[in-house]
């Protein structure tokens, strides 16, 4: 048996069996997107789009499409920022493979708490009354500040756990790329009296735009998973400040009488919209890495 035999024998049936519980999803959405079922009741009618014309009616959804759209800028740019400033910061002031590789293992510390722990611990940290954030606000004259009440403040916080968790966790696959690249081009703008800042800035990060180009997407993906962070620190609130279309349509299927084809209909909905976008970023992507 050949390599490429072996190893589409062993692809095969896990890609058949995803695509199957993929599609047998998409079908059930689809279904109850054309009909008018709740779960209040067994009764159901075929409708068509009309769940669908109502979503191009409902100004709370569109509201949900804006904050979603936030979401995925601040946690994006924040998270990518956050991981190449840090990984260049750490390049040049740890020369030590040991107390990189410590670093690096304290910065995976974030990613691996389970998301809704990790909710449960900033939300007490954002506590106006118990937190140390509002402790430390309070020792420069600020405070207490409501980080998760106030409709201004709310996204920037939950978002700022995001980018905690995945940008300390980036920041190690950056510099671990960083350490990789070849040194010929950095010395040679070493001889050239460039700076630090202009080293990287015209030399190192650009021949890592296609793996940052990669990550970007990756995070892009994640961010759409963020529901239990928004949920547990906000639920939504304040008022609609923080709800995202993923935690809308729970909202609509769950907790506001059981809608499930309303919700089915904003799911489908959102599924196109990111997938279009997706594949428009990702061949824009592409070529501007090539």
């Amino acid at each position: 048996m050949t390599r490429t035999s072996f190893i589409r024998l062993t692809l095969v049936p896990a890609i058949v069996l995803l695509a199957t519980l993929a599609l047998v999803s998409i079908g059930g959405a689809i279904w109850f997107a054309l009909s008018n079922r709740t779960l209040r009741s067994p009764d159901y009618e075929f409708v068509g789009a009309y769940n669908f014309l109502r979503l191009l009616r409902d100004s709370r959804f569109f509201n949900a499409l804006e904050i979603s759209a936030k979401w995925e800028l601040i946690t994006v740019t924040g998270t990518l920022g956050l991981a190449v400033l840090l990984a260049v910061l750490i390049y040049e002031t740890v020369q030590k493979p040991l107390w990189r590789n410590v670093i690096c293992f304290a910065f995976l510390v974030p990613v691996l708490l389970p998301r809704v722990a990790a909710a449960f611990i900033w939300r007490f940290m954002y506590s106006p009354s118990l937190g140390v954030i509002n402790y430390l606000c309070g020792l420069v004259g600020i405070g207490p500040v409501e980080f998760l009440a106030d409709p201004s403040l709310a996204l920037m916080s939950v978002a700022v756990v995001d980018i905690w968790q995945w940008g300390l966790f980036f920041t190690v696959i950056v510099l671990k790329l960083m350490e990789t690249l070849p040194r010929d081009p950095i010395e040679a703008a070493m001889l050239d009296n460039a700076r630090r800042w202009e080293i990287h800035a015209y030399v190192t990060l650009p021949m890592l735009k296609g793996p940052l180009i990669s990550l970007a997407l990756v995070k892009a993906v994640e961010s759409l998973r963020s529901f239990d962070l928004i949920f547990v620190m906000t639920g939504g609130g304040p008022g609609k400040a923080t709800e995202t279309l993923d935690l809308y349509a729970y909202q609509m299927g769950i907790n506001m009488g059981g809608r499930i084809s309303y919700a089915s209909a904003m799911s489908l909905l959102l599924l196109l919209v990111t997938t279009i976008a997706f594949t428009i970023i990702w061949k824009a992507g592409k070529k501007w890495a090539a």
